[in-house]
């Protein structure tokens, strides 16, 4: 099976990189509950890291090299094609060169980190109101102030009357 050359805003890797790793994570919380332990809880997923190795052969190396330079450096994000993978909007963060470079042959790494607009939204914790329940009681249960509550909620007129079903921003 012949796999698909890697791309990126318009340029097209002459060869696919020799290894591609692509590092998925969860954001993750871990609140102290006094008297009761503590509690992990998942925040949603965080942006994938794209990193890997990769060689450029040929009378013209140092040209392509040039070229994956001046791409890495304008920044900006774009469209990011790889082998077997669903393509995604990535920024080109890092770019280095691993050996020593001859006339016929360099030896690089690289890193990209997607660009989601999803990811950042997970990073916004809300809790619903339940009757009774006062900003106090909110605060003590996740394990934050009351002033960073009551600026996250300009709403909230007075701390001890909520009402049943508002949804509290936490974070």
């Amino acid at each position: 099976m012949k796999l698909a050359l890697m791309r990126y805003k318009g340029f097209t890797f002459w060869c696919n990189p020799l290894s591609i790793e692509v590092l998925s994570q969860q954001n993750t919380v871990n609140y102290i509950l006094p008297y009761s332990g503590e509690k992990l809880e998942s925040l949603g997923k965080k942006c994938r890291i794209i990193k890997g190795k990769g060689e450029i052969k040929g009378k013209d190396c140092l040209e392509q090299y040039a070229k994956l330079y001046a791409l890495q450096s304008q920044g900006g994000k774009g469209i990011l094609s790889l082998p077997e993978i669903k393509p995604m909007e990535a920024f080109f963060t890092s770019l280095s060169v691993l050996a020593d470079v001859t006339p016929d042959k360099i030896c690089y790494s690289f890193t990209f980190v997607e660009a989601d607009s999803k990811a950042a939204k997970a990073f916004v914790k809300t809790h619903k109101v339940s009757k009774g329940e006062t900003l106090f009681d909110i605060a003590y249960a996740y394990g934050v102030k009351v002033e960073n509550l009551v600026d996250l909620n300009p709403f909230v007129r007075r701390t001890d009357e909520l009402e049943a079903g508002w949804e509290i921003r936490i974070c």
